[in-house]
């Protein structure tokens, strides 16, 4: 019996790719997370991040966290991809939250998450984030120290505990060297 050439390049066809497909499907967390950077580093041009590339390596990103790739930069370079994606400030929180969970010291995760909910009016889980900073930072080192004083202050203001954010201002200032916003300035971005 002999086989129709058309019938066979068709199931040909689609036996190719029916494997592709699978391959796709078994790569590991680790090539996902891969893949995601490369998108992520295609997506940035400088002065502009490209949305479609954007979109790519936030899929392969949450993709690779399924497959158990748990490893601190993948939250890392998720939360990022979000924050330039059309400042996606709901979506960067999740992941922080996520980050928080396995890395529960993580002063960054911290800062990062307490950021995304100051910008989402979230006023006592932001302060709650920029207090555990700096309550982590025990040998003051962090990079954003500073701004997490004065950001918990801000959160103070808002809070209305006007003493306590006074004295973070204060802490913030020391560590400055040009002249900070007052919160009643600053603090309209936020209520």
């Amino acid at each position: 019996m002999r086989i129709n050439k058309n019938i066979f390049h068709i199931l040909y066809y689609w036996v190719t790719l029916l494997f592709f497909v699978s391959c796709l499907n078994n790569q590991t967390g680790e090539q996902l997370y891969k893949n995601g950077l490369t998108h992520f580093e295609s997506s940035d041009h400088g002065d502009y991040y490209d949305q479609e590339e954007l979109k790519k390596a936030i899929s392969q990103f949450e993709k690779s966290i399924e497959k158990g790739f748990y490893e601190r930069e993948v939250y890392y370079w998720l939360s990022l991809s979000y924050l330039f994606f059309n400042s996606d400030n709901e979506n960067a929180e999740r992941i922080y939250s996520l980050g928080v969970n396995k890395f529960q010291n993580d002063i960054g995760f911290h800062f990062g998450r307490g950021s995304c909910r100051k910008k989402m009016r979230k006023h006592k889980e932001a302060f709650e984030d920029f207090n555990k900073v700096i309550l982590l930072d025990t040998s003051r080192k962090y990079e954003y120290l500073s701004n997490a004083f004065y950001e918990r202050g801000a959160m103070s203001f808002i809070l209305g505990d006007t003493i306590n954010a006074i004295k973070d201002r204060d802490t913030a200032q020391s560590m400055k060297s040009h002249q900070l916003r007052t919160y009643k300035d600053y603090c309209q971005l936020w209520k």
